[in-house]
């Protein structure tokens, strides 16, 4: 496929960086000390326990803790749990909690709440997803009020690694409807309000790590992003992570009312297969489809350069990234020898040879991706259908395994076992999130081994035996990991890029009155 034959959605693509330049509004900061953050969509759920999806992660590192946390580099750092120890050859972490935290309302934080918060999932008291990456956790007990231990049925060295802030500490007895109507943690900032489109948090007096400089922040959902960022000129919202379109991108470095904050990132864009599916079960159609992609053109073209080709969601650096995967190269003529091999060839009138449906979100680069990949597909043969539901219904619709293909994000990837949580066959939601339907007992097998070993060394060739196993199988295709980008006001200070986009830098930000440019 040549450049020209992008035409029309790269046309669209490129529309945005004109009007993005077409009113240059000076900004005006707000005079209070609180700072909004616009989210492409509104948090599903409040309580860590059962939310699954970004905006709702969002809220947790801003308002709860985890035993453990991220260092801005994507290691853990200790949080709640000052400090561990693994004992019993894998078998058992012992968890020493930081003395002196509360909770939002007074209490203090001891290890009954984290045996509540664990152990309410394992009895099945929360229903939740979240429950399959936690399957070797038979048991989480109390020993002292500052002291609780982990029991594990067999050594997992991911253990720590799902002990962040996405499944965050809340009180004793509490309920998954009290934690999404008013919920209660210990972080840096307490909730104060609930909107359809915005959450609302105040400064925690009482922080445990000190109290944060800024009074508020209000997380408002903006799902129009030519609307996130004129909001940005007007200066009604104050910063934006990896939620712009990336032809806006320049417009905001050039300007000194704004600064840009780039880094390599851990946030993988794919497109999920339905293998239940009778075209898609088929993996010749797969890998056709992986070869009509072009996807260094999106990066360069859509992306403007703000993500790097990929053909495994490990992220570039990371100790299980297998690095000698054969990319799977852009090539019209092999994708159409593939689909002749399936069973279907070109039509003698010129129509598709098969028609699939896509499924995405609303948000203006998403769909302008699917267009892209639209054409491309065109170019091959098949005809792609784009349906695009506000975030909500799509999502749901993922959920279900209502879908052909979709695409999505994977955010924050920071453990190979995440390929067990959203691809091992035992993982259907709701038991995690292999909506694909994925199966293979090979895969299973190495996904499992890697997961019982605690050293990376001895970990890594189960995992990249794992991704030999999908680059050949395809449940995904991989398009590109992200570079995060974030843009935020001038005045704003002490911001850090998290290699999955996080907000824990929030808790340390502050306004400077006074520029520097």
């Amino acid at each position: 496929m040549t450049r020209s034959a992008l035409g029309g959605a790269l046309l669209l693509a490129l529309t945005f960086s004109g009007v993005a330049g077409c009113e240059r509004p000076v900004p005006t900061w707000p005079d209070d000390n609180r700072l909004v953050v616009a989210l492409e969509s509104a948090p599903i759920h409040l309580d860590p326990r059962v939310g699954t999806d970004q905006a709702s992660a969002r809220v947790y590192e801003l308002m709860l803790n985890g035993l453990l946390t991220r260092d801005p580099d994507g290691g853990l750092a200790p949080e709640l749990a000052e400090s561990w120890e693994v004992l019993d050859e894998g078998l058992r972490y012992r968890f020493h909690l930081r003395p002196g935290v509360t909770f939002h309302d007074g209490r203090p934080l001891t290890s009954a709440d984290v045996v509540w918060t664990f152990g309410s999932i394992l009895d099945g008291t929360v229903a939740t997803a979240k429950k399959g990456a936690l399957d070797r956790l038979s048991e989480v007990r109390a020993i002292d009020t500052g002291t609780v231990d982990f029991h594990l049925s067999e050594a997992y060295g991911a253990l720590p690694v799902n002990l962040t802030s996405y499944l965050g500490i809340v009180p004793d007895g509490t309920t998954p409807e009290q934690m999404n109507r008013s919920p209660i943690g210990t972080g840096p900032f307490r909730f104060v309000r609930r909107a359809p489109d915005q959450v609302e948090l105040a400064a925690f007096d009482s922080y445990w790590g000190g109290r944060p400089t800024l009074d508020g922040v209000l997380l408002r959902e903006v799902p129009d992003s030519t609307v996130r960022a004129l909001e940005l000129r007007k200066g009604t919202v104050q910063l934006v992570v990896n939620a712009l379109p990336p032809d806006m991108v320049p417009t905001f470095r050039r300007d000194p009312s704004f600064r840009v904050v780039e880094n390599p990132g851990s946030n993988y864009v794919y497109l999920g297969l339905n293998l239940e599916d009778p075209i898609l079960a088929d993996v010749r159609v797969r890998r056709a489809i992986a070869h009509a992609i072009d996807r260094r053109t999106i990066v360069e073209h859509l992306w403007r350069g703000l993500g790097v080709p990929t053909e495994t969601l490990v992220p570039p650096g990371h100790w299980a990234r297998h690095e000698e995967l054969e990319p799977i190269r852009f090539d019209q003529e092999e994708a159409r020898h593939l689909l002749d091999d399936a069973g279907y060839p070109a039509p003698a009138d010129g129509g598709p040879r098969l028609s699939l449906t896509y499924k995405t979100s609303t948000d203006e680069t998403a769909l302008l991706q699917a267009q892209i990949i639209q054409q491309m597909l065109a170019e091959v043969g098949i005809d792609l259908e784009i349906r695009s539901y506000e975030f909500a219904t799509f999502y749901s619709d993922i959920k279900r395994g209502s879908f052909q293909i979709f695409s999505l994000t994977w955010t924050g990837v920071a453990d190979p076992d995440i390929y067990a949580y959203i691809l091992h066959s035992d993982r259907v939601p709701p038991a995690g999130a292999n909506r694909g339907r994925y199966r293979n007992p090979e895969f299973d097998r190495e996904v499992e081994a890697g997961a019982r070993l605690t050293l990376p060394d001895e970990r890594r060739p189960h995992y990249l035996a794992a991704q030999e196993i999908l680059w050949r199988d395809l449940p995904y295709i991989s398009l590109f990991t992200k570079v995060n980008v974030a843009v935020l006001a001038e005045p704003l200070r002490g911001y850090r890029n998290y290699p999955g986009g996080e907000l824990y830098s929030l808790a340390r930000m502050s306004w400077s009155r006074c520029p520097s440019r």
